[in-house]
């Protein structure tokens, strides 16, 4: 903890809940440490630490009325921290996995790369997966766009496809077998 002790933000939090300004000034401020020592080296993107904080800083306003000013502060406020960087470690790794992809994108990303279809040959060009992916059923071609490339879960492609989730999956699974094939 900082230089202020734990009854006295029990007592910041205490008189916060009341309607104090002045002690809801004074606890935010005195958090805002915490929150970015507790978040520091634990998000991958140092330009989201801020956007983190911020988040906490929001959660912290909204669930003020849930503290027991009777129960110590830190345990609260720190399971508050925990939650937003687990939402903004999940955000970031879902946006690392769904970024939108161009089948001619002269960068090949990482997804492509782990999944076996694309390689570099020895004169260091790439394979060309856009002849595989071409020689897929429509249908194929569609889904694998949908979830692999747009990054549409399984039940979203399912709405705009009118096919059930369980064959969204199934044409998903075949078609990257086939792909991998032909690669």
């Amino acid at each position: 903890m900082d230089s202020i002790s734990e009854t006295t933000w029990q007592d910041l939090a205490a008189k916060a809940q009341k309607g104090d300004t002045t002690a809801y000034r004074d606890l935010l401020t005195a958090i805002v440490p915490v929150i970015r020592r507790n978040i520091s080296g634990k998000i991958p993107n140092r330009d989201n630490i801020d956007d983190v904080v911020q988040d906490v800083l929001l959660s912290v306003h909204k669930a003020l009325h849930t503290y027991n000013p009777d129960r110590p502060f830190t345990p609260w406020l720190l399971s508050i921290i925990n939650f937003r960087r687990a939402d903004a470690l999940r955000a970031h790794y879902a946006q690392k996995q769904n970024m939108q992809l161009s089948l001619d994108a002269p960068d090949v990303p990482d997804y492509l790369h782990s999944q076996g279809f694309m390689s570099t040959r020895a004169d260091g060009t790439m394979k060309d997966i856009e002849t595989a992916f071409s020689g897929l059923p429509d249908q194929q071609k569609k889904v694998v766009e949908l979830m692999k490339i747009k990054g549409y879960s399984a039940e979203e492609v399912s709405q705009k496809t009118g096919m059930s989730v369980s064959a969204v999956k199934v044409s998903a699974h075949r078609a990257l077998a086939r792909l991998r094939e032909r690669i």
